[in-house]
């Protein structure tokens, strides 16, 4: 999903933080000094200042022990109000909170005492004859990762700082009353059946006969659909193979009463006949198929904060979580990239530029290779205008996959009706928008649960603006994998559970939790019982790997991984590995545990492994620094396309500093490099950005700076760069014209 299209409120400023500090609030030290023995002591009926054992307290003394008094408390009740603003309220019985037994940490992780004052010696794993009796290295309990080069800290989901702008939302259902007509799956026909549904004829009826019709939805472009003639029914209707989905509409003689929409996943002459083709190569070799759903801007901390139930679900369960999996870019298009094509932004743009048209078609997605090797493909994405391959890009000329969701959402947004959630569709006729992808996914499973299929769906609309939204959604979610296992997808299918990025906007990100949050989204990987049966060395690997640093281009080697295991494929390496990451490899197998952010392509600004210290803000390194990355900016949109669009924009200026940190990280350059993390706001836009930096004083100015990654935009910048049309710098852009 497109990230730039933010509408959440400006970010406040971030809080100061201290790496390793002891953060008790401040009344247990005052708890810390009643200990000492000395409260036991009693107390004289009589003390003070003018009072002498054995004498007749004067008034005068009565006055001024009075005042004294009065002071006391008032020195008392200041410290409590200092107190209560320094670390907020008392912990309490918190009902937006709800606990999950997640195993946050490797196993026997709690039997490691760790002196905080002194390292901690690691051991590497030691690898035995029998893959099943790997031993997994322990580590120090607070941390995900934990190693010589990586160090990423364990949040708790329920810190103060991040529960203040939380509030769990409930589920309200889209329509009170039931859907007239449903369609299903007749195998006999081999076609989809539209039928009237009798217990729901007397909501619509209304004394009146009731007129029903239908009409195919066609792909015209990637932006338009077309309609067949709308054609008469009565009780129920067998549907064309040639038909992807339908609009129903019945009206009586008054009105119309009732509009729906049903997609369909119709039988394929080309689609059976490669899947027959392949099937007979594999000579009763079992297939595992892949299904992927992916959740946009939900971290790993906000998945067990926000969805509790689904989390515990997955626990319990026994799915994989690979918890140190660290997004290496800004929003959800170069990290799907990274995952689909093993490409970074620079050559994804170089490759498979979505500003051309034919751009992304020509580009080797995943689902290509799939397909290329027998499998019938789909992608299904909710919030048709912000997509990830079509917000301020051209999308794909052709249908990129066999099943191919976005003409049918096309027409839903339009026609059914619904409400708009924090600027993105919510309700769509009946359903959620997200609820007709997750649907259609769940029936695309079980059409090809005796086939081999790659099914790739997406969802944006229940998480991507705000932090508590998606808590709607628990209880669906819970139940929605529940009923994959029901129908069957479990035991054919590796199933992919994980989302882009955390939230990337708001108060909420410019929290030092938000902060970590948004370059840790969640990932869950399931295994059927007979790909751990044949392969219990997989089983190990991933087990290693859920405390190992991780990324989308170790995830784009699993799927190759996966696609060896048909038989249908050569080996791993002659699938050739992820282009911008040669280190990468398949989830499958262990991975190192003294992995860098560097052996794995992540740029130094979305690396989660290292502690920042915080320095004074306004030093002048500090601002000097600052006033560099403004300078930065101002130079990449002067520069972007040879300068073409330079003229749409202001110039920008550093208007202050916000915060800023340095960085002790474990593996740091030899050498008087120093890392700094730095957030500012600029003139005239008052725009908040994020930025890290390397630093060396000891090399010329010229050559003493390097910015990594891109800077991030923590605030608002709805209406301010409406003149730009391009995604790269539309976060930079403070346009001449507003409104252009």
């Amino acid at each position: 999903m497109a990230d730039e299209t933010n509408n959440n409120d400006a970010a406040s400023q971030p809080q100061q933080i201290i790496a390793m500090a002891d953060q008790r609030p401040l009344l247990e030290y005052i708890d810390d000094e009643t200990k000492d023995g000395h409260t036991d002591a009693p107390e004289p009926a009589l003390t003070g200042i003018g009072y002498k054992h054995g004498a007749t307290p004067s008034l005068a003394w009565y006055g001024r022990q009075l005042v004294l008094r009065r002071k006391l408390i008032l020195g008392l009740l200041l410290i409590f109000i200092f107190s209560y603003f320094l670390i907020g309220p008392a912990d309490v019985l918190d009902l937006e909170a709800v606990q999950v037994h997640h195993h946050s940490n490797v196993l026997d992780m709690e039997a490691v005492d760790l002196n905080p004052t002194q390292p901690l010696l690691l051991t590497t794993i030691e690898h035995t004859t029998n893959p099943m009796q790997t031993s997994i290295t322990p580590m120090p309990q607070g941390y995900l990762v934990y190693s010589n080069h990586c160090r990423i800290v364990d949040l708790d989901p329920f810190k103060r700082e991040v529960m203040r702008h939380f509030k769990r939302v409930s589920y309200k259902p889209c329509q009170t009353r039931p859907p007239l007509t449903r369609v299903h799956y007749d195998g006999t026909a081999q076609r989809y059946i539209l039928s009237m549904e009798s217990t729901a004829l007397a909501s619509y009826k209304k004394g009146s006969a009731l007129s029903c019709c239908y009409m195919g939805v066609e792909r015209a472009s990637e932006t338009d659909v077309n309609y067949t003639s709308c054609q008469k029914f009565k009780g129920s209707a067998q549907l064309s193979n040639s038909t992807d989905s339908i609009i129903v509409k019945c009206k009586t003689d008054k009105e119309r009463v009732y509009i729906n929409g049903h997609p369909t996943v119709p039988e394929r002459v080309a689609v059976r006949e490669r899947l027959e083709r392949w099937a007979h190569k594999d000579r009763s070799r079992r297939v595992p198929s892949v299904l992927m759903i992916g959740i946009d801007s939900i971290s790993r901390v906000n998945l067990i904060r926000a969805m509790p139930k689904t989390a515990q679900y997955l626990y319990d369960e026994d799915w994989f979580e690979l918890a140190g999996y660290n997004k290496v870019d800004d929003n959800t298009f170069p990290n799907i990239m990274a995952l689909m094509v093993g490409y970074n932004l620079t050559n994804a743009m170089k490759h498979c530029n979505p500003y051309k048209v034919n751009g992304l078609d020509k580009c080797n997605f995943i689902w290509k290779l799939f397909q290329e090797h027998g499998y019938v493909t789909a992608y299904g994405e909710d919030a048709i205008k912000i997509n990830t391959f079509n917000y301020l890009k051209k999308g794909f000329q052709q249908p990129p996959v066999d099943y191919y969701l976005r003409p049918y959402l096309s027409a839903a947004e339009k026609l059914l009706g619904g409400n708009i959630v924090l600027g993105l569709p919510h309700c769509v006729g009946f359903e959620t928008e997200a609820e007709h992808v997750y649907n259609y996914a769940q029936e695309f499973a079980k059409r090809y649960r005796n086939d081999s299929f790659f099914g790739f769906f997406w969802t944006n609309t229940h998480s991507h603006s705000d932090i508590s939204q998606t808590s709607s959604m628990d209880d669906y979610l819970r139940g929605y994998l529940q009923r994959l296992v029901a129908q069957g997808t479990m035991e054919h299918s590796i199933v992919v559970f994980f989302s882009d990025h955390g939230l990337r906007f708001g108060p909420t990100r410019a929290t030092w939790s938000g902060h970590l949050e948004e370059r840790l989204p969640f990932l869950f990987i399931w295994l059927p019982p007979f790909v751990r049966q044949t392969h219990p060395e997989f089983v190990e690997a991933l087990r290693q790997n859920r405390n190992r640093l991780t990324t989308p281009y170790d995830l784009h080697m699993t799927l190759k991984h996966i696609l060896t295991l048909s038989g249908r494929s050569g080996s791993l390496k002659s699938l050739g590995g992820a282009k911008d990451c040669p280190q990468c490899q398949s989830l499958l197998l262990p991975v190192p545990l003294n992995r860098s952010c560097q052996d794995v392509a992540i740029e130094d600004h979305w690396c989660t492994c290292w502690a920042y210290d915080s320095v004074y803000k306004n030093s002048k390194t500090v601002r000097q620094l600052a006033k560099r990355v403004v300078h930065y900016l101002n130079d990449y949109i002067n520069n972007f396309r040879n300068g073409s669009l330079a003229h749409l924009c202001v110039p920008l200026s550093l208007q202050s500093v916000s915060a800023a940190y340095k960085a002790h990280p474990n593996d740091i350059d030899a050498g008087h490099v120093q890392i700094y993390w730095l957030i500012f706001y600029t003139a005239p836009n008052k725009a908040l950005y994020e930025a890290t930096v390397r630093y060396n004083s000891q090399l010329p100015e010229e050559d003493n700076l390097l910015v990594t990654g891109s800077v991030s935009r923590l605030n608002t910048y709805s209406g301010e760069a409406d003149c730009m049309n391009d995604f790269a710098i539309k976060k930079y852009c403070y346009c001449r014209h507003k409104g252009a």
